[in-house]
């Protein structure tokens, strides 16, 4: 890649997160005296969002992709790394630095949409309060104004703007989170799993709506979820993670069309498809085992106690993520290239 190539990279990054380390110190035993253990919640994690696109963020339960989420907004102590916002260092373990910026530009929809609302704030109010919050010196009618705007936009109108968050549905709260966390334009949003907690027909409402709000106002989103499907639909890249680390990052073509770790192929072998005939014809990639306590993970690659693929070099040492085809998707596996040259092989 050339310098000018990277020059272009880099004016259009926003955020950009390097070897980021989250650690938990649990209890051994259950009991405060005995020690404790530490669990890597986020191990050594890695990626960039860049202006105006989708980074999807996908994973089993208990991956870590909600900490990381939280670990980059300030939410959760980083032990190690860096999260660099337009270029400036702004979470850095052990030091206090000034995070209103980030906080100003970067906003947060969670995924219990009525738990994330005050039930004691109007609906007015709620959405209201980050101008306030942040220091925007606004006149009240103006507040007003923008929070009706802001709350026509997802689909709400004036006859909410007095009522309390008991008072509305799952969808309508979560309408009500994401015109929160629009109100002081931030640059990119984070979306901590916005669609679990809500039924099927809600769930594409708002992802449309997240879509569309998007291009209107070139929000750049990162978007937590563990629905293959609904990632696919939204996110422009994709980033996939397992017991803390990476395991594969790319453009969302490449990885949905040609995965290159066993893990994501697993993945995305579990996911339906509605065509009966496709169904029965597929391959399914079948994992052994469960899932390695984070408290305790395998040596080596974390992922190698389940991948039929793995063989006694995959014990050795943790994989670096290595580049590979014309997107550059980056893949940590020490046997991904042998992997996809039996695929092509097989002509699988």
């Amino acid at each position: 890649m050339t310098n000018t190539a990277h020059s272009s990279q880099d004016a259009a990054t926003l955020l950009r997160v390097d070897n980021l380390k989250v650690q938990f110190g649990v209890p051994r035993g259950g009991f405060p005296w005995s020690g404790k253990t530490m669990l890597r919640a986020v191990d050594g994690v890695s990626f960039n969002v860049r202006r105006g696109e989708t980074v999807g963020l996908v994973g089993e339960s208990g991956c870590g992709k909600s900490t990381l989420a939280r670990a980059i907004i300030g939410l959760a102590p980083v032990a190690d790394g860096s999260v660099r916002w337009l270029g400036d260092e702004t979470v850095l373990p052990g030091a206090r630095r000034d995070t209103s910026r980030l906080r100003r530009d970067v906003q947060m929809i969670f995924q219990d949409p009525l738990a994330s609302l005050d039930p004691r704030m109007t609906i007015e109010q709620i959405v209201a309060e980050p101008l306030t919050t942040h220091g925007q010196d606004i006149a009240r009618a103006d507040v007003q104004r923008r929070v009706l705007t802001m709350l026509e936009r997802v689909g709400l109108n004036a006859q909410h703007l007095r009522r309390y968050p008991h008072e509305f549905s799952g969808g309508q709260c979560q309408r009500v989170g994401i015109a929160r966390a629009l109100i002081g334009e931030p640059q990119l949003v984070i979306c901590d799993e916005p669609v679990s907690a809500l039924d099927v027909s809600i769930q594409a409402q708002i992802v449309n709506l997240l879509r569309d709000l998007q291009r209107e106002l070139s929000l750049s989103l990162l978007f937590v979820a563990h629905d293959l499907a609904v990632v696919k639909a939204i996110s422009h890249r994709v980033l996939v993670m397992y017991l803390g680390r990476v395991m594969e990052f790319g453009d969302k073509r490449d990885v949905y069309g040609t995965p290159r770790h066993p893990y994501t192929r697993a993945l995305l072998s579990a996911v339906p498809v509605p065509d009966p005939v496709v169904e029965r014809a597929r391959r399914h990639l079948l994992l052994r085992g469960e899932i390695a306590s984070p408290l305790n993970p395998p040596s080596g690659c974390a992922f190698r106690t389940r991948c039929p693929d793995a063989i006694e070099a995959c014990a050795q040492d943790v994989p670096q993520a290595i580049t590979h085809g014309a997107n550059a998707t980056r893949v940590a596996c020490i046997r991904v290239g042998d992997m996809m040259k039996e695929a092509s092989l097989s002509g699988r």
